[in-house]
């Protein structure tokens, strides 16, 4: 039997040599009613129960638990937890609050183990909650805390699903790698959630009047230049220097 730690060594090892798999399946989408969803059948699946240095939490109980991944997916998913640990300066990560990973339905990434929902986070310095459904609207200091983990995970999954998606996304953030891959994301002003990503960042961290509508229009072009200006960034947006600065920076705070 493979184990977890060989499992995820050898993931970390392609993400950290550009060597992975790099695969990015079709779209799954989400059921309609009008056809059958697509489902798939999973490759090898590892056990965890931690992300980086921190225990996984079941949301519905708050006990410890163990899911399954797909170990590369799970590589690229510890990978965020060191970032976001570094980018937050809330120190070590203590708990990973999550609903699922490996979910066996179709029509959803879950179904693969290539996708997780996170709905809180606790450090040594302090934690984030993700559940707009218990403190929406929200505070300031909220509000900049989930827009500031939102970037650090839209810089490693370009399929991060929020609380303005829509109500069902109002108790966590969705991720999964149906785009990106195994690598890090890249930003496509056409994606409806990253240009979300940018304007609610740009109000709620950097406190710029950014009305959230959706399109990467004159407004948010502009708010984008004064947030590039304050953390001394040159490369554009539509880079992937210039869009992994911006999430950083927004991470940051």
């Amino acid at each position: 039997m493979t184990t977890r730690r060989a499992l995820l060594t050898a993931a970390s090892l392609a993400l950290l040599t550009g060597c992975g798999r790099n695969t990015v399946l079709e779209p799954l989408g989400e059921p309609d009613g009008r056809a059958a969803p697509t489902c798939r059948t999973p490759g090898d699946l590892v056990a965890f129960d931690a992300v980086a240095t921190g225990t996984l939490l079941y949301d519905e109980t708050g006990a410890p638990t163990t899911m399954q991944s797909d170990p590369a997916f799970l590589a690229r998913l510890e990978a965020w937890a060191a970032d976001w640990a570094e980018l937050s300066g809330l120190g070590a990560i203590r708990t990973v609050t999550s609903f699922g990973a490996y979910v066996d339905k179709c029509g959803s990434y879950h179904q693969v183990g290539r996708a997780f929902d996170i709905s809180a986070i606790a450090h040594d310095r302090g934690e984030v909650s993700l559940r707009f459904d218990r403190w929406g609207p929200g505070s300031s200091t909220q509000l900049r805390d989930y827009w500031r983990l939102a970037a650090s995970l839209h810089l490693h999954f370009s399929y991060t699903l929020a609380y303005p998606y829509d109500a069902a996304h109002h108790n966590h953030i969705h991720v999964d790698n149906a785009v990106s891959g195994d690598g890090l994301s890249t930003f496509n002003r056409r994606s409806g959630t990253q240009v979300q990503l940018v304007q609610y960042a740009c109000r709620h961290v950097f406190g710029h009047d950014v009305e959230p509508t959706g399109d990467y229009d004159d407004q948010t072009r502009d708010a984008v230049r004064r947030v590039q200006s304050m953390a001394d960034l040159t490369s554009p947006l539509a880079t992937p220097e210039g869009w992994r600065g911006f999430l950083r920076a927004v991470a940051r705070g």
